[in-house]
């Protein structure tokens, strides 16, 4: 990811994060184990929940629902045990009380807007997650683009639009002090298209060999919790 630039804005909110580790990107290390995830949130649309039935992160909760997108995260409802209303996706994820929350919501609707008018939609996103989340680590996963075939077909989607979306997700990322994933990146080939060896058979959602790729970024870039009791002793 190029162009990367220090664009803190002081009237946006600021996600919490680990000092010793400043956001968007995080240097690949080991692969963190299952225990890392037992208390984090994934929410996402059709392809997170392809991450929870993969079992590839099997320890982690999971919030999806196919079609969501930024737009309209906080418009789906969902049926939670042990609770009369329903709740949308940040009330849903706050019954685990998260120390870690992944949003992976993919780009719906940039085949017929602008890229700055999704980013708007994740700036809301972004917003909410930090209210809802304070004391959390946040992560932003990128969204792939489509096949060439399927970005060609009847709607015409330039492959520059989903780079153009990716580059500006990941300075909202910095903007933000969320950590950004950069999925868009391992599977997108020269043309700025997906890869045929991670596209599933529409085009558009991924083949398992994608999901591995995902989870070992995902596993592999991840930032520990600060030191709170330490940060308190420093404090006078």
């Amino acid at each position: 990811m190029t162009g990367l630039f220090s664009c803190a804005a002081a009237e946006q909110l600021q996600s919490f994060g680990n000092p010793d580790f400043p956001p968007p990107l995080v240097e690949a290390h080991e692969p963190e184990g299952d225990e890392y995830f037992t208390d984090a949130v994934f929410i996402g649309d059709s392809m997170m929940e392809n991450v929870e039935t993969s079992g590839l992160i099997p320890t982690a909760n999971y919030i999806s629902r196919i079609g969501m997108s930024a737009h309209s995260m906080d418009d789906r409802q969902f049926r939670v045990q042990g609770h009369s209303g329903r709740l949308n996706a940040y009330e849903y994820a706050a019954t685990y009380q998260p120390a870690k929350v992944y949003v992976w919501i993919g780009a719906n609707g940039l085949s017929y807007n602008t890229s700055d008018t999704i980013i708007g939609d994740y700036e809301r996103v972004a917003d909410d997650l930090i209210t809802h989340f304070p004391d959390a680590l946040i992560y932003v996963i990128s969204p792939p683009p489509m096949t060439k075939v399927r970005m060609n077909g009847e709607k015409k989607i330039p492959a520059g639009r989903y780079a153009e979306f990716n580059e500006k997700l990941c300075r909202l990322a910095q903007r933000r002090g969320f950590y950004y994933i950069d999925m868009y990146s391992l599977v997108t080939n020269e043309e700025g298209y997906l890869r045929k060896e991670y596209a599933a058979g529409d085009g558009f959602h991924l083949s398992r060999e994608a999901y591995v790729l995902l989870t070992d970024a995902v596993r592999s870039q991840t930032v520990p919790m600060p030191d709170t009791d330490t940060t308190r002793s420093e404090q006078p």
